[in-house]
């Protein structure tokens, strides 16, 4: 999903609310920003959880109700100084209860902690002067966060606060011994010392053709470090996924493809990322013929018969990952199966290669772990009588 829609998906700030347990009338909403957006009566069906039994303190808690999604981290300390020896407060972040909200999470605990630092420090929630000063502190915070999802903001001498809303980016999907790892940024861009070790001993050897095991093979790391690494710089979006390149490939162009005759900015991308030598930017018009001719059943081996890239100063290999990154083009796979096992269970006990022709398997993943070639594998499944492929 692009970063626009999950922008969109998010939820305001909609308010900041501070709350506290009064010795003398219990669980009280002192200040929120802005106000009239809780209630009295709701803050008081909602008041068991935001200042809660000390079991519940020091912990996240999320209340979806009566249409809104309220997240805070109720805070409990100890000590002779205050009224029944305990000071409980918590300070809030309102949100709107059917949009996401777990990017506010980790500013909610952090904001505690500050405040846990600053009563320690200088009895700032204790003290009913400086504790009058959060009205103006819980708005600044809110309009920071809300233009520039950042906030810095000095409360004393010694204490500023520094927030940030991180971007939540899902789980990448499980990372194939057969997938290719390309960058997306410039290699030169990634300052190695700023990741780990292994990372580090990965990165040079990532130039979108060796595939995830031919990787671990030539750094000499274990093939699930790898795996973990590639997830990890594909969660921060440094590199992506394409499949291997082989000339026996068989690409067919997207919906996408129209991008690519409407946008003259993607034209001019398209051309130096496709371009075989720096210095020679070829025409369009054979960029755009080699993409529309990427049909079913025609391979890119025989797309360079037919219109010989070189000669137009295009490099196939180029051509074929830019297209791939930008979703212009997607590969079709091949997906060996035997099609008179009456179960998957009779495949399972096939011996050799034959017992990944399931149709789960494609010839990619077959090839990396039985470490054959295309040719190879092809040759199997002709000798098969029950061997089908199927392309999707």
């Amino acid at each position: 999903m692009p970063n626009s829609q999950k922008e969109r998906n998010e939820s305001p700030i909609c308010c900041i609310f501070f709350c506290e347990f009064d010795h003398v009338y219990g669980p009280k909403l002192t200040f929120q920003v802005p106000e009239d957006i809780v209630s009295e009566d709701k803050f008081n069906a909602l008041n068991v959880y935001l200042i809660p039994k000390k079991e519940l303190e020091g912990r996240l808690i999320t209340v979806n109700s009566n249409n809104l999604k309220v997240i805070g981290f109720p805070v409990g300390l100890d000590g002779p100084q205050f009224p029944r020896n305990r000071l409980i407060f918590n300070l809030c972040f309102v949100c709107v209860s059917a949009m996401r909200t777990v990017q506010y999470e980790p500013v909610v605990k952090k904001l505690a902690h500050y405040l846990i630092n600053l009563e320690k420090e200088c009895q700032f929630i204790s003290n009913k002067e400086t504790k009058s000063t959060l009205p103006k502190i819980m708005a600044a915070i809110r309009d920071q966060l809300t233009a520039n999802r950042s906030c810095e903001l000095t409360i004393t001498e010694s204490t500023t606060i520094y927030l940030k809303v991180a971007r939540v980016r899902p789980k990448p999907d499980p990372v194939e011994d057969h997938d290719v790892p390309i960058f997306l940024t410039s290699e030169g861009s990634i300052v190695p010392s700023e990741w780990d070790l292994t990372t580090q001993q990965v990165i040079p050897f990532i130039d979108g053709y060796r595939h995830v095991a031919k990787i671990a093979s030539e750094a000499d790391v274990e093939v699930s470090l790898v795996k973990a690494c590639i997830q990890n710089m594909i969660y921060y979006e440094i590199i992506t996924l394409i499949p291997i390149f082989q000339y026996s490939n068989v690409y067919v162009t997207t919906p996408k493809i129209s991008n690519l005759v409407e946008s003259t900015e993607l034209q001019e991308e398209c051309l130096r990322c496709v371009a075989k030598a720096p210095s020679f930017k070829p025409n369009f018009r054979p960029v755009f013929q080699l993409y529309c001719s990427m049909t079913p059943g025609v391979t890119i081996k025989d797309l360079c018969v037919r219109f010989n890239p070189s000669l137009n100063g295009i490099d196939e290999k180029k051509l074929v990952h830019f297209g791939s990154l930008k979703g212009i083009i997607r590969r079709l796979n091949k997906y060996p199966i035997l099609v008179d096992a009456p179960h998957l269970t009779s495949i399972a006990h096939q011996r050799g290669v034959y017992r990944f022709f399931d149709g789960n398997h494609s010839y990619d993943k077959i090839c990396t772990e039985m470490s054959k070639s295309h040719a190879e594998l092809e040759e199997k499944v002709e000798k098969h009588p029950s061997a089908v492929v199927c392309w999707k």
